[in-house]
């Protein structure tokens, strides 16, 4: 169902579970950027009706996450750390073309596919053992809500431009993501 031409690297679980405070900060600030990526989409195509609902909804959602997230950091006695980027994001971003309207079908495209790949990592945090209990609740309970925002904007791309566009951009933002995730050090990040 994902459109992800490439497989997280299995060592990245390891990594990631040795740190888990590291791990939360960057799942938080993800949770917080998805957030306000949904009110830019709101500020830059206000006439998109479709948009705007299904972006309204995405933003109480991925801040309601971002509340859970921090709500882990305070429970574990430590404070939510400063955002230390994310190459792997960036890198995405960059793929992005500069004028409309092919500006707004990559920004949902590339959305599309941080999505898809957060909810490959919250399953494979959900079912690895390496992770606290609590934690693989968690993020099995995340899992579903990545896999309807990654559903939605690829629907959105789909009402606003012609199927096989969509089709044919998504295939190739997904191979350049497949490129990015196979050169990524296993880093404590969500998408690192």
């Amino acid at each position: 169902m994902l459109c992800l031409q490439a497989d997280t690297n299995p060592g990245w679980i390891e990594v990631a579970s040795r740190d888990i405070a590291t791990l939360l900060c960057d799942h938080a600030h993800c949770e917080r950027k998805a957030a306000m990526n949904g009110m830019y989409l709101i500020m830059h195509y206000p006439e998109r009706d479709a948009l705007v609902r299904e972006m309204i909804t995405l933003v109480e959602e991925e801040t309601a996450h971002f509340k859970m997230v921090v709500g882990e950091i305070y429970a574990r006695g430590m404070s939510l750390r400063r955002d230390r980027g994310n190459i792997y994001a960036k890198r995405l971003a960059e793929q992005v073309r500069k004028q409309d309207p092919e500006r707004l079908l990559d920004s949902l495209l590339v959305d599309c596919l941080i999505e898809a790949r957060s909810c490959e990592r919250f399953t494979i945090l959900a079912g690895s053992e390496a992770i606290p209990e609590e934690l693989r609740g968690m993020y099995h309970s995340l899992m579903s809500s990545e896999e309807g925002h990654y559903l939605t904007f690829v629907d959105l791309a789909k009402i606003y431009f012609p199927h096989d566009i969509v089709d044919a951009r998504l295939a190739e933002l997904s191979s350049l993501e497949a490129d990015i995730v196979r050169s990524l050090m296993n880093k404590p990040q969500m998408h690192g």
